[in-house]
This record gives structure tokens, C-alpha cells and sequence, in this order.
């Protein structure tokens, strides 16, 4: 993986993360497809065994097209939100995802067990594991696990809707936890950090965007079903404060029901960029609509990452690379031939010429 298009690629981030003046945006057009890969044959297999995971992952590198910035990448998934299950919860595999929130085990705030981080825990001893057993192959660029969003971890901790009322019924109980949860998040983010950085490897996580100081999405789900003044109160304190613990950091936007708090989240200095995820049944995540939202963000001279999985969604391309600056500008986009990968790069550097 570390040859001369690697060091290309990871030189194009570094313009991305440092806004860089660029022709184009910074491009990631795989052609994947269906894995022939075996499937797997259990949901152990498909979530925690690091044999068959890494082999699955070689494999559909190997055959894989790459174009524009694209690089072999290995997702270490073990769900969003694992610190949940490193900390005394639960999880439970699925076919689609793990769940950290089947069993809360905050019953009330008057008696809430001890919580700190468990390093004999399943979860981390599996996330430790296939960390290293990743970062000894030299052919896939690792990501970190997704550790999730604090007070997402709260909410898989003490239930979702039991959450929302405490809020107003028991606020100083809930703050007090989430630091409490706060300081456990930033210990598994270093944790995690020193591996990566005796690997020597460059610092990535889910969205795929190689950097060469530490970082880590944040985010926050549950600000979606809050109002402004209770993510000033509940939610703003924690993110100023994982965005001040890692050099880069990206905020994961996700939904319209997130796009109220959007102000505040851009004034916190140590945010780097945002990743707007629209949503299902939303229109494409290149659709006029979500204009004023890019130029609010690039106003900001923060980043803009936008990840598409919906090859339909080119048709809307043209307009978007005519509208935006391209500095500190991350699009990813599927596409399923190399023929469409190349015509599409073609056309980006034709319209931004």
C-alpha cells in the first residue's frame, strides 16, 4: 500500500486537513461491487474474528479500482458506540450492526453502578486485538474503532427516553455523569492513538480520510431530538472538550433534526470540519437544497466532508463543483465500473479547470 500513489493520496489530505488552495476537491471513487468473498458464516465471524475480517478485507482490496485518491482501507467496525461495552454495558451482534443499548443499566441516579474503563472488558480486548493484527499488514490503511458519541453512550447506558426526561428532571446528575463518560472516551481515544502511532501508520477512522496527526469524528445523535438551549446545557461542553484533546477533529452532522445546533458546533474552535449526512428519504446529499448549509460551513473556514453511497447522486455533480470552493473539500462517491470512475474524474477536473 505505501508506494508512490499512498504517498500522492496521503500528500492530498494533508491539503484537505491543512486547507490547502486546490484545483479540485479531494476525491474517493472506489469501483467495489459485490464481495465475492465468502460470506460469513456466523455473526461472530463477521464482527469479531480478526482472521476471517482481515482476509475479507485483503480480498476485496485486491479487487478494488482506485481512482482519483481512493486508498486500500480497512474499517475497524465493531458498531458506533463500542466505549459503551468497555466501560460495563452490553452489546449484542447483529446482522447489520452491534447494539450497546438492549440492557441500560442506569436504573435510576440515586444508586448508578461504578463505570470506568475496563481493559479486560470483551469489547476492548477484541478492538485490541484486531488492531494489531491489522496494523501488521502493510496492504490496508486501518481506521480507529468508532467509539461514538458521549452522550449517545449515556443513552445506551440509561435508555434513550429515560434520558430525555432526566434532562429536566435530574440535570445535574446528567452532566455529572457525562464527564464522568467524557473522561473514559478521551482515555480509549489515547489508547487506541498509541497503537496507531508506534504502527507508524497514518490516523484514520470510519470516514476514511488518512491524516497524519491524531483525530477522530465526534458527534452527537441524541442532539437531534433536543432543542438548542439543552445542547448548549448538555451536549456543547463535551464536544469543546474532545475537540480540544486531538489535533483534527471532523463533527459527524447527522440528519435535519441536528441542523439547529449547527451554529454553535461551528463557533467551537477545535472543530475542523463537518460531515453532513442528510438522512434517509432526504434528497441527494449534492441536491440544491443543502447549499446553504455548505456555504455556512466553508463561510466558517471550516472543512466539509460529503460521503456518498448513491451513484444516482452524480447527476447532481456538475452544479456542486461549479458552486463550492474546493479547499478543505473531502467528497466520496461509489461508483460500480472503472469506466464511470474515470469519466466522472474526468468531468471534475474539466468543470474546475
Amino acid at each position: 500500500m505505501f508506494n508512490e500513489k499512498y504517498a500522492y493520496a496521503l500528500h492530498a489530505f494533508e491539503e484537505f486537513w491543512e486547507r490547502k488552495p486546490r484545483k479540485r476537491f479531494v476525491l474517493n471513487i472506489p469501483v467495489t461491487g459485490d464481495s465475492a468473498y465468502r460470506p460469513h458464516k456466523s455473526l461472530h465471524e463477521k464482527w469479531l474474528d480478526e482472521d476471517y475480517i482481515l482476509n475479507k478485507a485483503i480480498y476485496d482490496c485486491e479487487n478494488t479500482y482506485y481512482s482519483a485518491e481512493s486508498i486500500p482501507f480497512l474499517f475497524h467496525n465493531l458498531g458506533p458506540g463500542s466505549l459503551a461495552a468497555c466501560i460495563g454495558g452490553s452489546y449484542e451482534l447483529a446482522e447489520h450492526t452491534v447494539w450497546f443499548d438492549q440492557i441500560p443499566l442506569i436504573s435510576n441516579w440515586d444508586n448508578i453502578p461504578e463505570f470506568s474503563f475496563d481493559e479486560n472488558s470483551e469489547m476492548w480486548q477484541h478492538i485490541i486485538r484486531m488492531k494489531r493484527k491489522f496494523l501488521t499488514e502493510g496492504r490496508v490503511n486501518t481506521s480507529m474503532s468508532d467509539l461514538g458519541g458521549i452522550m449517545d453512550v449515556v443513552a445506551s447506558l440509561r435508555g434513550t427516553e429515560n434520558l430525555l426526561y432526566d434532562l429536566y428532571d435530574y440535570p445535574e446528575e446528567v452532566k455529572e455523569f457525562t464527564k464522568i463518560v467524557t473522561g473514559l472516551w478521551l482515555e480509549a481515544f489515547d489508547r487506541e492513538i498509541d497503537i496507531i502511532r508506534q504502527s507508524g501508520q497514518p490516523y484514520n477512522a470510519w470516514m476514511n480520510i488518512p491524516s497524519s496527526k491524531p483525530w477522530h469524528p465526534i458527534q452527537s445523535d441524541f442532539c437531534a431530538l433536543i432543542s438548542p438551549s439543552a445542547f448548549e446545557e448538555f451536549i456543547l461542553p463535551h464536544l469543546i472538550v474532545q475537540s480540544e484533546h486531538m489535533e483534527r477533529c471532523i463533527y459527524h452532522l447527522d440528519g435535519p433534526g441536528e441542523l439547529p445546533h449547527l451554529d454553535m458546533i461551528l463557533d467551537i474552535p477545535g472543530i475542523t470540519g463537518i460531515q453532513w449526512e442528510a438522512g434517509a428519504g432526504q434528497p441527494s446529499l449534492f441536491d440544491e437544497q443543502w447549499y446553504p448549509v455548505y456555504k455556512k460551513i466553508q463561510d466558517k473556514k471550516k472543512n466539509l466532508v460529503i460521503l456518498s453511497s448513491r451513484p444516482e447522486d452524480n447527476e447532481y455533480i456538475e452544479k456542486l463543483v461549479k458552486t463550492l470552493d474546493p479547499t478543505g473539500v473531502y467528497i466520496s462517491m461509489e461508483m460500480h465500473s472503472k469506466h464511470a470512475a474515470d469519466n466522472l474524474l474526468e468531468n471534475i477536473e474539466k468543470w474546475t479547470s
